[in-house]
């Protein structure tokens, strides 16, 4: 988690919806400021949503601390990008790995990386996540902003209502299509959520590989392990699933990926030349 501070709230109980980062990059293209007044105009949200889009490109790592559209976003989502509309499969799995990764919205890296490893069959309920937040924030955030933030995540996974006003917002939802959250049948008073921990087959294995490369640049030799609590953690995935993705790697890139096992540890050696836009244009021009 690249962020040390921990950070609860700035999404102004917005989800992050699919369409927002396009809409963001085009408004930072546009020379558009989130401070200005006429932000309201341009983005055509309420005042609070153009708050919450500005915090979610930040979270993505889509905007950049110097207030430039980042490399990443620029190839994918600028006019004319790779894939402006997200509607490449390995897309979302990008802006998953990126949202874990970047840890300026602190629940996505504690989930994934942490929280969910201390649950049976990976089962939780709310209260349970926000006990855990609580207890990671020291009892320094306030319990109204944790559950808040506790809502937030859950509807960037999951559609909850069944109908109402916000369910085409709900539908809209970033993660949704990733399939990864979903409720479990079990009577209770509280509603128990399951998150799918798999070898996670519905990864393309260039947008894994992007993900390697991403973690570790300028590293020939990485341990099985880093990669699993970098980029298996992030994804999802299991360690099994891990080691599956490295095995099809070295399938597509005999020689540039190659799988060691060590006196029982296990690493991968990337040819240095290995590049990871270079990957990444290879996925969305295959």
């Amino acid at each position: 988690m690249q962020s040390e501070k921990l950070t609860f709230t700035g999404h102004d109980t917005f989800h992050c919806r699919s369409f927002w980062l396009k809409k963001g990059v085009d408004f930072l293209d546009n020379e558009g400021d989130f401070g200005a007044d006429d932000a309201v105009l341009k983005l055509g949200v309420g005042k609070n949503m153009v708050s919450s889009i500005h915090f979610w490109l930040k979270a993505f790592g889509v905007k950049d601390e110097d207030g430039t559209v980042s490399e990443l976003a620029d190839s994918m989502l600028s006019r004319g990008g790779y894939d402006e509309y997200l509607e490449f499969p390995g897309s979302l799995w990008i802006w998953q790995y990126h949202l874990v990764k970047f840890g300026k919205a602190s629940i996505y890296p504690l989930f994934f990386n942490e929280f969910r490893k201390s649950r049976h069959r990976n089962q939780f309920q709310k209260n349970q996540l926000q006990q855990f937040l609580n207890l990671k924030s020291e009892g320094k955030v306030a319990a109204k902003t944790l559950e808040n933030d506790v809502k937030v995540f859950i509807k960037m996974y999951l559609v909850e209502e069944k109908s109402g006003k916000g369910i085409e917002d709900d539908l809209s939802s970033m993660f949704l299509e990733l399939n990864l959250i979903s409720k479990v049948p079990i009577s209770s008073k509280e509603v128990t959520y399951q998150l799918r921990v798999d070898e996670k087959k519905d990864v393309p294995s260039l947008i894994f590989l992007y993900c390697i490369l991403d973690s570790f640049p300028a590293r020939e030799s990485i341990a099985v392990e880093e990669i699993i609590d970098s980029v298996g953690d992030a994804l999802v995935c299991t360690n099994e699933g891990v080691e599956r993705h490295i095995g099809l790697l070295c399938e597509m890139f005999p020689g540039q990926v190659t799988f060691k096992e060590d006196a029982g540890r296990k690493e991968v050696q990337l040819d240095p030349n290995l590049d990871k836009w270079e990957i990444l244009e290879k996925y969305y021009n295959d």
